[in-house]
């Protein structure tokens, strides 16, 4: 199963609607379009890209689905969460999704960034609410894209574990440079 079908999988499993989500790397609308269509009428899905080009694409696939008014689109990178995101929504954000690499048809040289997607990552987590799911999809098949899922990777090895737990699904099948995916919870209180 590939990487992105698994973290949608997953995330079907917590919402029922009415949740804020985010997708931190809207790229072509696709994650962005799958959050809006879950969280319902009541929900509110905040998504996160840098590209002109990734912002239309998003605009364009929610308006054609007559959900645009459930997202709000910052054009601004991921790292920049914290500033954006409602302070009512701290600590109640439901599921973040990163979906890390390059823009799909695209200039593959502009890609995520190791030290701006760990960033990210760190404020996302004070964002979830208890028993809300992060995934993060990395792509080591490129350059950036290694120095990236690395990163992630140690990054979250180092979490504090009665607070979060988190899983990697791999396909043991594939070469070692095929996407996975990694899917942070945050434990209910103690």
């Amino acid at each position: 199963m590939r990487s992105t079908h698994r973290a949608h999988q997953l995330i079907r499993e917590v919402l029922s609607g009415g949740e804020v989500v985010i997708d931190a790397t809207a790229g072509n609308g696709h994650d962005t379009l799958f959050l809006a269509e879950l969280i319902g009428i009541s929900g509110l899905v905040y998504a996160f890209d840098v590209q002109d080009q990734a912002i239309g694409n998003t605009r364009q696939r929610l308006e054609k689905a007559g959900l645009a008014d459930r997202v709000i689109i910052n054009k601004t990178g991921h790292q920049e969460m914290d500033r954006i995101i409602s302070r009512e929504h701290h600590g109640a954000v439901s599921v973040i999704m990163f979906n890390l690499g390059y823009l799909p048809g695209s200039d593959h040289s502009i890609t995520t960034l190791r030290g701006t997607t760990v960033a990210a990552i760190t404020q996302g987590l004070q964002f979830l609410a208890p028993g809300g799911i992060m995934t993060v999809v990395c792509y080591p098949g490129h350059d950036e894209g290694n120095y990236e899922s690395k990163s992630v990777s140690e990054y979250l090895g180092r979490l504090d574990s009665e607070r979060y737990s988190f899983e990697k699904y791999v396909n043991e099948e594939a070469k070692v440079s095929a996407p996975f995916l990694i899917v942070i919870t945050k434990l209910e209180s103690l």
